[in-house]
């Protein structure tokens, strides 16, 4: 069976680097089959990510620099592209297609009646000239002009992929915002739940910068050393309107970002800086667990994690307590390296572009209509 070679760039809330996924991929849209030849994680360039967080925690910024940075992306995810072929040994002639999320930067759901917008800067036409290889692009926007959240976006993915012919799973992303695929034992693309569930890392990234200096909790071992203030905890969960609304729903950095988090370590300054960072942890985990019981039809007989939180061994085990009886392990136990999965489906997503696929989920998004989703750049 003949392969197709696609490439899946990603950069996430956390802005932690540029992920990149070499994917071989066979078989049938509706089936298809997965072999990642090579995964890559690129750091943004000197001033990259400076100035990406600046326009994204909403600072004032020329339309000049944001122009520039719409290019500037673009360029550091095609180099990031190359690099990963120039280590995998591979031509870029031999890619069929470049699948890019870009960087959000800002994010709005429909409100009041109003079709929402969001802005994804890395400009696709710069990828497929820098690299040569035809490239996909702006995958949000299509939804979101059908009146849907424009996202998220994995979900169609992950019923390809992840659906049991008998046991309920979630597949839970911990990025900078983490986001819920539930999927019913054989379900069909028309069941599929998704949504976002709130705060992942960038709760706990803010505090540990705002309290250490540091960019993130390393394995969860400062939240460790901690004790949960329950009283504080309680007080966050039922004060945070998005955690009682229902699906569709989507959130990013312009809610739950970094001044969200010096906010709540404003509130918990009487307590000691480990305690702090462990009751930020707990609220990303009881936060998911919430959402679980509130919203999804039932609880899932297991629980994949994938996205840089998966890495976190104090988030993975109070999540495995929260969801138990479910099994929780990552999404390496189903064949995905948990730190590059979202790479890899925006390779599986290009590659349904091409052959003209909807990979939108009306029922996940709220979209009026199932939809091609992605900007096609043709390469050389």
């Amino acid at each position: 069976m003949a392969q197709t070679l696609a490439i899946g760039l990603m950069s996430g809330t956390s802005l932690d680097g540029i992920d990149a996924a070499l994917v071989a991929i066979e078989g049938p849209p509706h089936a298809p089959v997965l072999h990642t030849r090579a995964v890559q994680c690129t750091p943004h360039p000197p001033g990259l990510r400076e100035r990406l967080l600046h326009l994204a925690e909403g600072a004032p910024m020329p339309v000049a620099e944001v122009s520039a940075l719409h290019r500037d992306v673009a360029l550091a995810f095609a180099d990031a592209a190359l690099a990963l072929l120039a280590a995998a040994g591979v031509n870029a002639t031999e890619v069929a297609v470049i699948g890019s999320h870009g960087q959000t930067v800002h994010h709005q759901p429909p409100l009041n009646g109003s079709p929402g917008h969001t802005l994804q800067l890395g400009h696709g036409a710069f990828i497929a000239a820098r690299t040569g290889v035809t490239t996909v692009s702006d995958f949000r926007s299509r939804d979101m002009a059908w009146n849907g959240q424009g996202a998220p976006l994995v979900p169609f993915f992950d019923h390809l992929l992840f659906t049991s012919p008998t046991v309920p799973r979630a597949v839970q992303n911990l990025g900078g915002i983490g986001n819920v695929t539930f999927l019913a034992a054989g379900a069909t693309a028309a069941s599929v739940l998704a949504f976002d569930t709130g705060p992942a890392n960038l709760l706990i990234d803010g505090a540990m910068q705002t309290l250490f200096g540091l960019p993130y909790d390393a394995d969860g071992t400062t939240a460790r050393r901690g004790t949960v203030d329950e009283t504080l905890l309680a007080r966050w969960l039922a004060g945070e309107p998005y955690f009682a609304l229902r699906p569709p729903k989507s959130t990013g950095r312009e809610h739950f970002g970094y001044e969200y988090a010096r906010r709540l370590c404003a509130e918990g300054a009487h307590l000691e800086p480990a305690d702090l960072v462990a009751t930020v942890t707990e609220l990303t985990v009881q936060s998911i667990a919430r959402a679980y019981r509130d919203f999804l039809p039932v609880r899932p007989a297991e629980v994949y994690l994938g996205g840089g939180g998966a890495r976190n061994r104090t988030l993975h085990e109070r999540l495995a307590a929260a969801l138990a009886p479910a099994r929780v392990d990552s999404t390496a136990a189903l064949g995905v390296d948990p730190d590059f999965k979202e790479a890899v489906a925006f390779a599986v997503l290009a590659w349904l572009r091409l052959a003209g696929e909807p990979t939108n989920l009306p029922t996940v998004s709220g979209a009026r209509r199932a939809v091609v989703l992605g900007d096609v750049h043709p390469g050389w």
